[in-house]
């Protein structure tokens, strides 16, 4: 199976069920979203990995009963799910300008997404299943997140996890429904939305990361909001770990104050320099500057890039209980990724974005 062509063939199909005179804007939503360099990009093309629009699909191989055109339906209503979410989040944060064009796709990718939905699991009652609670709770967290991060007020990380995941509530209808037509139980159904939940979290978690700087440009970020958090924790409270977790090797490890809420601080790597060929930084805009010493210093980054790697950990392993052999293959080599990140951003902080921003500047100067 071709998840990338069945997410391309779908969307074309969608799109061409629209009035003529939204086929070009819908063509290019991408772009128009910002998620798209140009016009021409297919959203198969979008995302750095296929499970953020074909979940469903991937889901499938522990669902060998279910035919072909029910896992086409929920892999249509999820891919269509997640653009909407995109679209309506772009537009809330004001990054895109909500023309009527926009606004009538996006309508008509709701109901799309609808219809496709009670083809997958038709006269099942089942709350998970509901698009519209869903489409609630992630308009409810994207306007309390909006208002949190424009406070400027500290929140930790079990604040930013109930948000980050209110945010992603879309992307657990399609799947879980897919469950129901395979005939799953109602703990096979919960171990699998636990999965989504590693999932999508894993997912937020890292983009966090990587994008702090640009999205506290545009009004806010929760790397300095949980670094804020974690400095005034530390400056109030003598031991900055949780309740359960007490210091490793009684050591005091540089940043280990962000570890505090997740876990241990990393083990055992020497320091990564800076590569010799890596191009030179930007220079920072002034006012941002002391906020990233803030951030750096807090350690938050590699707390963040750990809590990843322990997403993608229970990702793989509820991913393999189910018999998803694809997703957890998928999990354990994003696991992989997030520790060996998480290690050398303790131990260099900035790493992780001078990585992000040396691949970017690879891919642009040397395509």
């Amino acid at each position: 199976m071709d998840e990338a062509l069945w997410v391309d063939e779908l969307y074309k199909a969608f799109w061409r069920t629209l009035p003529g005179m939204l086929h070009a804007e819908a063509q290019g939503l991408a772009f128009t979203l910002g998620l798209a360099p140009s016009r021409d990009v297919p959203w198969s093309a979008v995302f750095s990995n296929e499970i953020t629009l074909a979940a469903p699909a991937l889901l499938a191989e522990a669902m060998p009963g279910v035919r072909g055109a029910t896992v086409q339906d929920a892999l249509l209503a999820h891919l269509l799910a997640v653009i909407e979410a995109f679209g309506t989040d772009r537009i809330k944060d004001a990054q895109v300008r909500p023309t009527w064009q926009l606004e009538a796709i996006l309508a008509h990718a709701r109901r799309a997404r609808d219809e496709a939905l009670r083809r997958v699991a038709p006269g099942v009652d089942d709350p998970a299943i509901d698009f519209a609670r869903a489409d609630d709770a992630t308009l409810l967290a994207i306007e309390t997140e909006r208002g949190l991060l424009a406070s400027g007020e500290p929140a930790g990380f079990s604040r930013y996890y109930a948000l980050s995941l209110g945010k992603q509530s879309v992307g657990f209808p399609a799947s879980i429904a897919l469950a129901h037509a395979a005939g799953w139980t109602a703990e096979q159904r919960e171990v699998l939305a636990r999965l989504l939940s590693s999932v999508w979290l894993g997912l937020q978690l890292h983009d966090d990361v990587m994008d702090w700087q640009d999205d506290y440009q545009r009004g806010g970020a929760w790397a300095v909001v949980l670094a804020s958090e974690l400095r005034s924790r530390a400056q109030g409270e003598p031991d900055v770990h949780g309740p359960d977790q007490g210091r490793a090797s009684g050591s005091h490890h540089r940043g280990a104050v962000a570890y505090g809420p997740l876990g241990t601080p990393p083990w055992g790597i020497a320091a990564t320099p800076r590569a010799k060929s890596e191009p030179p930084a930007s220079s920072a805009p002034s006012s941002l500057i002391p906020v990233r010493r803030m951030v750096l210093d807090s350690g938050v980054l590699a707390a963040m890039l750990d809590g990843e790697r322990r997403c993608f950990r229970a990702a793989r392993r509820r991913a393999a209980a189910l018999g998803a052999r694809r997703v957890a293959a998928w999990a354990a080599a994003r696991e992989t990724q997030a520790q060996e990140l998480a290690r050398c951003e303790a131990e260099s902080p900035g790493f992780a974005n001078r990585a992000h921003a040396l691949n970017a500047w690879a891919k642009a100067v040397l395509a």
